[in-house]
């Protein structure tokens, strides 16, 4: 990265602890993978430097240029919102809204079930409260020590799964309640899902733009088929709560699940190591199998 021409002209000069402590809070605000939060750390601090250089020159004490230059430049919360409507805009409110409404769908789902049915699932209703607050934290408190697309992409999908399976609760409470939690669940669904293929796709493109073209292919395909497992897998448990128990319910539909994410982080291995044929190829045995899949499920 360039540097600014303040930095040319002075040479690298030492960073303030003030300085790195107010950029290190600016760049929490934001979903930056690791490269970009680096980049954008270093582009920060140096143009505070160059403010602090020229507030110096203006005449300025130490103190009072240091703190000038914070000041002008805004505070942490502020620049750090600014920061990440730029560059991902409509995530953080797309992420409070689906983890708000997850929330209010949640109680409302149990609350309907103990009050008009006379019972409630409190099992699901822990789930569902424990990943809508692991949604509201992430979009809050940017855990910068992680993968962003890995774990914020695993966090929607677990979302998906319990909460597809609050809609399968919702259609059981009588009407005409069930018909409003229903188009609730259903909006909750797709905002989830449209947030997975944004983040995975478009949020946070590869650093190699020559397999980029594939990755997102095969983002799409593997996301796609995710969705499809989860949601076939939890219409066999659905399906078969009514005669199995559901300690060996629940050990069946970890496997199909956990074949998909095996397959796909084989395929992103091989894509890595410019093995794109194979990645392909395990692509479509994926494919290949959903279908099988939907037909047994057809079949019931």
């Amino acid at each position: 990265m360039d540097e600014w021409p303040c930095a040319k002209e002075h040479g690298r000069i030492d960073m303030k602890p003030e300085f790195i402590r107010f950029v290190t809070g600016i760049v929490r605000q934001t979903d930056c993978n690791r490269e970009e939060r680096e980049d954008l750390y270093e582009e920060l601090l140096t143009h505070l430097e160059c403010s602090f250089i020229d507030y110096q020159k203006k005449g300025y004490s130490e103190e009072e240029a240091m703190r000038t230059a914070m000041t002008n430049f805004g505070t942490e919360q502020e620049v750090g919102d600014q920061l990440q409507e730029a560059m991902y805009p409509y995530r953080k409110g797309m992420m409070l809204g689906l983890s708000v409404a997850s929330l209010l769908f949640a109680y409302s789902v149990y609350a309907s079930q103990l009050f008009i049915m006379g019972d409630a699932h409190i099992l699901w209703l822990i789930l569902a409260v424990l990943i809508g607050m692991a949604v509201l934290f992430v979009t809050v408190r940017p855990v910068t020590s992680l993968n962003r697309r890995l774990w914020m992409n695993g966090l929607l999908l677990v979302h998906l799964f319990v909460y597809f399976y609050g809609l399968l609760l919702a259609t059981d409470v009588l009407p005409p309640y069930s018909v409003g939690l229903t188009i609730i669940a259903v909006l909750i669904l797709l905002l989830g899902i449209i947030l997975i293929y944004r983040t995975t796709i478009y949020d946070y493109p590869s650093k190699r733009p020559a397999l980029w073209k594939d990755a997102k292919r095969l983002h799409f395909i593997n996301i796609t088929l995710g969705i499809l497992v989860v949601f076939v897998t939890l219409f066999f448990l659905w399906a078969l709560l009514l005669f199995s128990e559901v300690s060996s319910i629940f050990l069946l539909l970890l496997i199909p699940i956990g074949l998909w994410m095996l397959s796909y982080a084989v395929q992103m291995r091989l894509l890595a190591n410019q093995k794109v044929t194979w990645a392909y190829a395990i692509v479509f045995t994926q494919i290949a199998a959903v279908v099988v899949m939907i037909f047994l499920v057809r079949g019931i």
